[in-house]
């Protein structure tokens, strides 16, 4: 009778079978978030009720800026509505695009009011010193002749448990703010669950 050494692939099934348990658990043990993980942008949104929030500041907005004066200029509630740009890179950002596209909506049903939407960077720019500037006549965006008393302007900043955003109406003709709105939102994360404090 001969004994034949073992193979070195005789434990290989074992191996594997191991190999994958052992990532099995591993993988069960990464399912739950750290309190650091719970405070991504996304999950501020989501934790933030959009349309308390956004339809208090246009009503807000609204309250604040010029009111309407029927033997004024024609384009006195033409309001241009840029999208909510990063305080820090000046971009919109697909996350925040919903914000500015409630704004639209929110001040469009004002009456009174007709919105424009416009392109940061494409049709108005903040200087390194905080002016708003239009990068075309007032009264031109794209080919269309819209005239506009007001800029509104929404930027945002994300720090780890806090979002801060701020909306302004700019009069363009003068750069004088109309009005000006800001929310702090603060935001607690416990066992992987994000909050909005009260």
């Amino acid at each position: 009778m001969s004994i034949r050494p073992a193979s070195r692939f005789t434990f290989l099934p074992l191996v594997i079978v191991l190999l994958g348990a052992l990532l099995g658990l591993t993988a069960c043990g990464t399912t739950s978030r750290s309190d650091a993980q719970c405070l991504t942008f996304e999950d501020k949104l989501q934790a933030t009720d959009l349309t308390a929030l956004v339809s208090g500041m246009a009503t807000e907005l609204n309250t604040a800026l010029p009111k309407f004066d029927p033997n004024g200029p024609d384009e006195y509630g033409v309001l241009l509505v840029a999208d909510f740009v990063n305080v820090n890179t000046l971009k919109a950002e697909p996350n925040v695009l919903v914000m500015s596209e409630m704004m639209r909506t929110y001040l469009a049903r004002i009456p009174g009011k007709r919105v424009v939407q416009v392109e940061f960077g494409k049709d108005i720019r903040i200087s390194d010193t905080g002016i708003v500037s239009l990068t075309r006549k007032i009264g031109q965006t794209g080919n269309t002749k819209v005239g506009a008393s007001q800029v509104i302007v929404g930027t945002y900043l994300n720090m780890p448990n806090k979002l801060v955003i701020n909306v302004k109406a700019i009069d363009p003709s003068n750069q004088i703010i109309s009005a000006a709105i800001v929310r702090e939102l603060n935001y607690t994360c416990s066992g992987g669950k994000l909050r909005l404090d009260k």
